[in-house]
């Protein structure tokens, strides 16, 4: 029998939602085998269950016989789509599915990503203000709400300490609520609460509210989950941490998941800082750079542009603080990618580093680095060139800068690659070569697989330095 979307949804109407939740914990609380854990699919059952859960009454009892097939039906469903691309040749694009339904989840934290944070989104200034925008929907400020997120973060991390008594058993006890109040107002703490906790009263509404969720529900198994927006959940008259792993994700970037979809300024507000952000990372190099506003001086009239030109070493950067679509993450076919990123990743190949890149040093060899906030499928921009090509008007000269030649860099990356180049006492340009020279022995899909062979020393960066002290966690 081929498994459908209506046979699922109708053995998940057969229980009830608390018995599926809870058998869904179960599974997500035990630690045995648990990098073997499929956990993705997990979380689809628990939204699922949100959705549909309890709608036949009496509800029938929840067997682990049942709970089994229910598992095993979503873990079935849909298979072919992913053996589609492998069974055609497009094996990458395959890995492009799974990396999307999977790698979130391994995301990790430190604490140098609060600093990085709270930089970008509060001690940076423009026209436009972010920290008045988050206050006025959440009622305190960016500030406040990393030191939350932060001291979260070391609450359900305590076992680490190793220390006799001392481990998170899944729930935000009362305690959590003392020891954070010891630092931000109670007050504030509850509405922290409130912002990152489903609403068990009506959960559905914030479900399909979520725009990162694929309308479809053949591919529902593919997508990131929507509990990276609502990492707690109201469960057992108590708050119940989801899971670490999607933690993690929401520690990292919740604040700009949240504005992005609550604020139609914050866009653009945030490609500027990000950009801003960046020059801070080129200063702390102390090289030779040419910023923008002096590139287009250098060009005839109306020429395209790039963000930042270092001379020294003929690296040109353009930041695109984009993210690929939902559905084009798990379809990632021609068309829907490029249609996903023509104005961002491709505009910034053929149309701004090429061009510049020609016109400025287009008898030498030139690289190029394309910085986005969150971390893309590709760390370097061959597969994106053969998208790309067939839709360019012009004939592609590309001698003086091939896709081989430029990475896309996220923003944690970039900032531990300025650490190590300060640590090491190596050079960006070494960096991008080490990259070139091991995508042509074995690709790697993100550039901070480049960084292995480097110390991962905690960061030690004077433009984060002022966010770091005003993170150190004081009694108020």
């Amino acid at each position: 029998m081929k498994i459908t979307f209506s046979y699922i949804r109708n053995r998940i109407r057969e229980h009830s939602k608390q018995d599926l939740l809870q058998a869904c914990y179960n599974i997500l609380d035990d630690k045995k085998d648990e990098q073997k854990k499929p956990i993705w699919f997990v979380f689809l059952l628990m939204k699922w269950t949100y959705l549909y859960g309890g709608e036949k009454y009496p509800s029938k009892p929840l067997t682990k016989n049942k709970l089994v097939k229910i598992l095993k039906s979503i873990t079935d469903f849909n298979e072919e789509h992913i053996s589609d691309f492998i069974k055609s040749g497009e094996i990458q694009r395959a890995f492009h599915i799974l990396y999307s339904q999977q790698f979130y989840l391994q995301t990790y934290v430190d604490k140098n990503k609060f600093a990085t944070q709270l930089k970008l989104y509060n001690s940076l200034k423009s026209k436009y203000d972010i920290n008045q925008s988050f206050i006025d929907k959440t009622g305190f400020t960016i500030l406040d709400f990393i030191k939350i997120m932060q001291l979260t973060w070391l609450y359900i991390n305590i076992s680490e300490l190793k220390k006799p008594g001392l481990y998170f058993n899944g729930y935000l006890e009362n305690d959590f609520l003392q020891i954070v109040s010891t630092i931000v107002e109670k007050e504030k703490v509850v509405k922290f609460l409130k912002l990152l906790v489903l609403d068990p009263v009506n959960p559905n509404e914030k479900i399909k509210q979520f725009k990162k969720g694929i309308r479809n529900e053949e591919l529902q198994s593919l997508e990131k989950t929507f509990f990276t927006i609502y990492p707690l959940q109201y469960f057992n008259k108590k708050i119940k941490l989801i899971h670490k792993s999607v933690f993690n994700y929401t520690l990292n970037y919740f604040i700009y998941d949240y504005l992005k979809s609550n604020d139609d300024k914050f866009t653009t507000e945030f490609g500027l800082r990000f950009e801003k952000y960046i020059e801070l990372g080129i200063k702390e190099l102390n090289c030779e750079y040419i910023p923008e506003n002096e590139i287009k001086n250098l060009l005839p009239k109306n020429s395209n542009v790039v963000d930042f030109y270092l001379n020294e070493s003929n690296i040109f950067i353009e930041c695109k603080a984009i993210e690929l679509q939902a559905y084009p993450s798990v379809n990632p076919t021609d068309e829907l990618i490029y249609n996903s990123i023509k104005d961002s990743l491709i505009k910034a190949y053929f149309k701004q580093l090429l061009s510049v890149s020609k016109k400025l040093k287009g008898d030498e060899e030139n690289w190029g680095i394309i910085l986005t906030y969150k971390k893309l499928y590709w760390s370097q921009f061959t597969d994106l060139y053969d998208i790309g090509k067939s839709k360019q008007k012009q004939e592609i000269d590309n001698n003086h800068l091939p896709p081989e030649n430029v990475f896309i860099i996220d923003i944690y990356t970039w900032d531990r690659i300025i650490n190590i180049i300060n640590d090491e006492k190596t050079s960006l340009l070494e960096i991008l070569k080490l990259a070139k020279k091991n995508n042509a022995e074995s690709k790697k899909q993100t550039f901070d697989m480049h960084l292995d062979d480097f110390e991962n020393n905690s960061l030690n960066l004077s433009y984060l330095s002022s966010e770091i002290e005003q993170l150190d966690l004081k009694e108020g």
